[in-house]
């Protein structure tokens, strides 16, 4: 399984950030729409809809408002502020439910129509994210590239340290492999990262350095979340995966679950910061 993983990922990443560099801004939120449209395929199945007319339906609806999104970033990105808000606030809520009800079955997901109108409460606005990190950046791909490597270290860090050291069980309701020390882990990686990258490629120092590790850390705190939300939900569906597209990594919302969360809190951190930082 873990060669699988290696593979797919050696296959993959150099593929995204070629695309990153060299695609242009539309063609790019085009790529990202075709995974997103991939993960709201496997998000309806995990929602309750077997049939496949629905899962379809479900999939256009989705994407439609997506695209309106997209086409609303790239032609007025400061329209991100208000679009962002209610999934961070939503992001808040879920993460104190995933660790303060004990019964998986309750809460956010516990309806069908709750778990279909949360497909787009976590997929569109990650979309809307990822694009404005492009049209927003002086020098993009640059954060767009730091945040999904954020992602990537986080999760990585946490496997490790919570293989090596994992001892007290951070959601059994809902994952039970992972373990705080791995969420440390994961978390002192993210710290190393945006120390070195703040230090280096954006030449911060002081008061904004710190500011650029602490909006960091919170964003590898909340990719936790997103990962455990999407734990959640398959558990109430009773699937181990979301897919099998990804040989060795499952679904494609198995790879991009961290990331629905980590996005929309990074962005609207990010605006945040740089006002402050200015």
């Amino acid at each position: 399984m873990l060669k699988k993983r290696i593979l797919t990922a050696i296959l993959l990443i150099p593929l995204l950030v070629a695309a990153l560099f060299y695609l242009p801004t539309l063609w790019i939120a085009v790529l990202f729409g075709v995974f997103v449209a991939a993960a709201a395929w496997e998000w309806a199945a995990l929602a309750g809809i077997s049939e496949l007319p629905g899962r379809l339906v479900f999939m256009l609806i989705l994407l439609a408002f997506g695209a309106i999104g997209v086409l609303g970033v790239l032609n007025l990105p400061t329209f991100i502020l208000p679009v962002l808000a209610v999934p961070a606030l939503w992001w808040l809520w879920m993460s104190v439910e995933l660790f303060s009800l004990k019964d998986v079955h309750r809460g956010m997901f516990a309806g069908a129509s709750s778990r279909i109108a949360g497909g787009f409460l976590v997929l569109i606005p990650a979309w809307l994210a990822t694009v404005y990190l492009l049209v927003a950046d002086m020098n993009h791909p640059r954060t767009l590239l730091f945040l999904l490597v954020l992602v990537w270290t986080a999760d990585t860090a946490a496997y490790f340290a919570g293989s090596f050291f994992g001892k007290t069980k951070l959601a059994p309701q809902v994952s039970p492999g992972k373990t705080r020390e791995g969420v440390a882990g994961g978390l002192i990686a993210v710290v190393l990262l945006a120390w070195v990258c703040g230090t280096m490629l954006w030449k911060y120092e002081g008061a904004r350095l710190l500011g650029w590790i602490g909006l960091s850390a919170v964003t590898a705190l909340f990719s936790v979340a997103g990962d455990l939300a999407e734990s959640k939900l398959k558990r109430i569906a009773g699937v181990k995966d979301s897919g099998s597209l990804l040989p060795g990594h499952g679904g494609v919302l198995d790879r991009i679950d961290a990331l629905t969360a980590a996005a929309p809190i990074f962005v609207l951190g990010w605006i945040l910061f740089l006002k402050w930082a200015a």
